[in-house]
């Protein structure tokens, strides 16, 4: 598995700093000339699409970079575009930019109390950026793991640099206990145990929805959005399980703005609900722990009776569950991580369907 760990420009002085904001804005200039073309007349990475650029101050391979982000970030809008049905416009790159391995070598740098230095090839032929790097508690983590090493290309941005660290994979658990989690608004996770994570986030939502877009604000509003899901997701037991099982939400908030498309206020509150956020941190936590993922068809899954298998939709009103046939009761979230645990291990009448990405598993666990 691949980590990317941010490090710091501290020990940059302000001329290679200056030195890397410029290749950076040249980057982000050329990837967008490359956008603007690409949303006109299709391409490709090939010398024919590099070529529609007559001149630039960067090299062939950077501008080779430049290409591959556009195309990148054209078929990434279009896709989408394309999945929910609706009218897209043409983006505009302005945040961190990737560097590949054949413009940044990161090389061991022992000396002056630094760990790397970072190798960039610049906007002057023969004459790179070196930016020495002070190691880090994260970055030390990942390099103790055993075949671990750090890989050449980074991520680019005013405030900082990530690298790349490759972590050989290890063998997923065959010892431990099973969870299910059900993801939701109020209550971010509710486990099949019974523990709720995240009681907070409507409120944190709430708190991103109220700022102004493109503000100070709203940027610290979502920052401290993902701060909060970081924490709630590092709260569930990964040292003693072997297993966990989510809902494939996939395309979740387009199939609720289909099914409602009257309740404005719904499509503004359920806007701040990253929950792709959550599943992103739950299968990076997984990984590293060595927890097996599963995920699971979400269809009836806060609407089944653990108790009696009873299926309605008046079993559930709002957070409570209460079955019409037997009168069990209970949170109605926590009837949904169990209702996900059951299907997860086969203990659900109904088949698993196959999950709409390629790294998502849904094999019965044993």
């Amino acid at each position: 598995m691949i980590r990317s760990i941010k490090v710091s420009l501290g020990a940059a002085t302000q001329r290679k700093t200056a030195s890397m904001a410029s290749l950076l804005r040249e980057s982000r200039a050329v990837a967008n000339f490359y956008i603007d073309s690409l949303w006109i007349e299709r391409g490709a990475l090939d010398a024919a699409t590099l070529n529609r650029l007559a001149s630039s101050s960067l090299g062939y391979r950077q501008k080779s970079d430049a290409l591959a982000m556009a195309l990148e970030t054209v078929i990434a809008t279009k896709k989408a575009a394309k999945t929910t049905g609706r009218p897209c416009s043409k983006p505009h790159l302005t945040g961190a930019f990737r560097v590949s391995s054949l413009c940044a070598k990161i090389e061991t740098f022992r000396g002056e109390g630094f760990d790397f230095a970072i190798k960039l090839s610049s906007l002057v032929p023969r004459k790179p950026i070196i930016i020495p790097i002070k190691g880090h508690a994260r970055l030390s983590y990942w390099l103790a793991k055993p075949g671990a090493k750090i890989k050449n290309g980074c991520v680019l941005h005013e405030k900082y640099i990530a690298l790349y660290v490759d972590v050989p994979d290890e063998p997923e658990k065959v010892v431990g206990s099973n969870l299910g989690v059900d993801t939701g608004y109020r209550k971010l996770l509710a486990t099949s145990d019974g523990d709720f994570h995240g009681t907070r986030m409507k409120a944190v939502c709430a708190r991103v929805r109220r700022t102004k877009p493109g503000s100070k604000w709203k940027v610290r509003a979502q920052a401290a959005r993902k701060q909060y899901i970081n924490e709630a997701v590092k709260g569930l037991p990964w040292v003693d399980l072997r297993m966990i099982a989510v809902e494939d939400l996939t395309g979740l908030k387009l199939r609720t703005q289909q099914k409602d498309k009257s309740s404005k206020k719904s499509r503004k509150t359920m806007a701040p609900w990253t929950y792709r956020q959550v599943l992103t941190r739950i299968e990076q936590l997984a990984q590293e722990h060595r927890v097996r993922l599963v995920y699971v068809d979400p269809r009836n899954t806060s609407r089944r009776c653990p108790a009696c298998g009873w299926v309605a939709k008046e079993n559930r009103v709002a957070e409570n569950f209460r079955c019409v046939r037997c009168n069990h009761s209970a949170d109605a979230d926590y009837v949904g991580a169990v209702n996900i645990l059951a299907r997860a291990t086969g203990n659900w009448q109904d088949p698993m369907v196959p999950a709409s990405s390629k790294t998502r598993e849904l094999n019965v666990v044993v």
